[in-house]
């Protein structure tokens, strides 16, 4: 794989492991091989090229983990899924990026739903997730000033970015819209459904379609067979 590992011991729980030269796809893979290998190993983060990992007895295994990433090959590719996820528009900074880009709200929507974005890693908040590929026809920065509340599952962009938010929160990203399908549930194992490398495509629903797929997704024991078709 061609990847430089640099350690660093931010606490004496807390190793932070920065990987150059690998893709999402990979540090996922090398992310679900430390959880599965290491069992003294509490918690697993990654984002942009940093696997965090977490452990009580980190003095106990930090050989092993060195070695681990000697050994380091192509055999930690980790799989991908696509996801179709149905957004409505009714996003409150819908009309504000249309005016800032120049277009139509229509040619905005087009533009989203045009695109294939890939997820990176988790971040900001429990089951925030980001994704790459957000073109540059409708990219913006963050907003200037930013909300107090932004609404759970709302879909928004900011500097190449896309992500939905988990549960309300402040945050100060450009809202397009609302999905009705919550990515984020603690109850469940794993608690998301979403993994580094996976791709996500949009797609538009009206507000009776929103609450329709809102039902089902409330009550349907198999979410990923939701997500890997258009509804």
């Amino acid at each position: 794989m061609g990847l430089k590992v640099r350690f660093h011991r931010i606490s004496p729980e807390v190793l932070s492991i920065v990987l150059e030269g690998g893709s999402a796809v990979q540090l996922s893979g090398i992310a679900e091989q430390l959880e599965s290998r290491f069992s003294s190993i509490q918690d697993v983060v990654f984002l942009n090229g940093v696997i965090t990992l977490f452990s009580t007895e980190l003095n106990l295994i930090l050989d092993d983990l060195v070695s681990f990433f000697d050994l380091t090959s192509e055999t930690f590719e980790s799989s991908f899924r696509t996801w179709y996820i149905p957004i409505w528009y009714n996003g409150l900074d819908l009309q504000f990026i249309a005016e800032k880009k120049r277009m139509s709200i229509d040619q905005i929507k087009e533009i989203h739903q045009k695109g294939e974005y890939t997820a990176i890693g988790y971040g900001f908040l429990p089951g925030f997730f980001y994704a790459s590929g957000v073109p540059e026809t409708l990219d913006l920065p963050r907003r200037s000033s930013p909300r107090a509340r932004v609404p759970a599952q709302s879909v928004a962009f900011a500097a190449s970015q896309m992500a939905i938010y988990p549960f309300e929160t402040s945050g100060g990203w450009n809202i397009l819209g609302t999905t009705p399908y919550q990515f984020f549930d603690p109850d469940k194992s794993p608690p998301v459904i979403v993994k580094a490398g996976d791709r996500l495509r949009f797609y538009e629903i009206d507000e009776s379609h929103f609450k329709a797929l809102q039902l089902i997704w409330e009550t349907s024991s198999d979410r990923e067979k939701i997500l890997s078709h258009v509804c």
